[in-house]
């Protein structure tokens, strides 16, 4: 069962080293950053952000950063392979917490690396839209989509 806290300082330094390598590779393309470092600025940058547990064991901080206004919410999450063990429960637990968010945010929205096909397909169960292209996009100039959701 997953447990969802806030985040506290020692939680990056214990998901970092065993986060997705698909993360990594994306936090890489987008930023051109060590995964830890970027997992630390998306902390830092975070209106709130959270760490979701399984049995004493961090798989994934995720937050809300304050958009272009007070009604715009930029979300991101950054998880290490122990979510795909606790599928189901990080599904209901993704959907309350996007709910929760979108209550206090009339727009959610990022960017994904179009290679990150397991969050992409995540993201349209969560009921996000896919609406800009980005052919060559961030540090290393990859395909990135641009993704929404108003409800």
């Amino acid at each position: 069962m997953i447990e969802v806290r806030p985040t506290t300082d020692g939680d990056a330094e214990r998901v970092a080293p065993r986060m997705r390598q698909e993360d990594i590779d994306e936090v890489r393309a987008a930023s051109g950053k060590h995964h830890y470092i970027a997992l630390l600025d998306s902390i830092d940058a975070s209106i709130e952000c959270y760490t979701a547990w399984v049995r004493n064991s961090p798989i994934a901080i995720f937050g809300i950063c304050r958009g272009e206004n007070e009604s715009i919410g930029c979300i991101w999450l950054l998880g290490t392979d122990a979510i795909s063990g606790n599928q189901i429960d990080f599904l209901r637990k993704s959907k309350h917490w996007i709910d929760e968010f979108q209550s206090r945010y009339a727009v959610l929205y990022n960017n994904i690396d179009a290679r990150n096909t397991v969050h992409i397909k995540w993201l349209q169960w969560l009921g996000f839209t896919f609406i800009n292209h980005f052919p060559e996009y961030g540090a290393e100039g990859r395909p990135f989509y641009q993704f929404v959701r108003i409800p």
